[in-house]
């Protein structure tokens, strides 16, 4: 199959876009100064991520342990059974989320 001239120049438009669209999201990713984390039964509680922090606590029968270092949070351990919580890491730009599902725990970022 031979390309012909105006398959190149769409082609070349394509991955100019994709190179557009990578860098804005690149470039626009904003460390959050806070996050909310949901748990057990419709709790909240506002997270600062500008001082260190150890968070233990229990969420639908399950223990829950978050670690708040150099802006970011994690799920660091959790008694459930498949740790997929922890697999997340540290998250610290607006709009990222941690999920411990059989906890029932969320951790959003947020702006302040």
């Amino acid at each position: 199959m031979k390309l012909r001239k105006n398959d190149i120049y769409l082609i070349i438009v394509v991955v100019i876009l994709g190179i557009a669209a990578g860098l804005y999201i690149y470039l626009n990713k904003k460390p959050g100064g806070k996050a909310v984390l949901k748990y057990g039964n419709n709790q909240s509680m506002d997270i600062d991520l500008s001082k260190d922090n150890k968070i233990n606590l229990e969420s639908n029968g399950i223990e829950i342990h978050l670690d708040i270092k150099d802006g970011a949070i994690a799920f660091i351990h959790s008694e459930c059974p498949d740790h997929i919580c922890e697999r997340f890491g540290y998250i610290k730009n607006v709009g990222e989320s941690a999920i411990c599902l059989p906890a029932q725990a969320s951790v959003t970022i947020i702006s302040e």
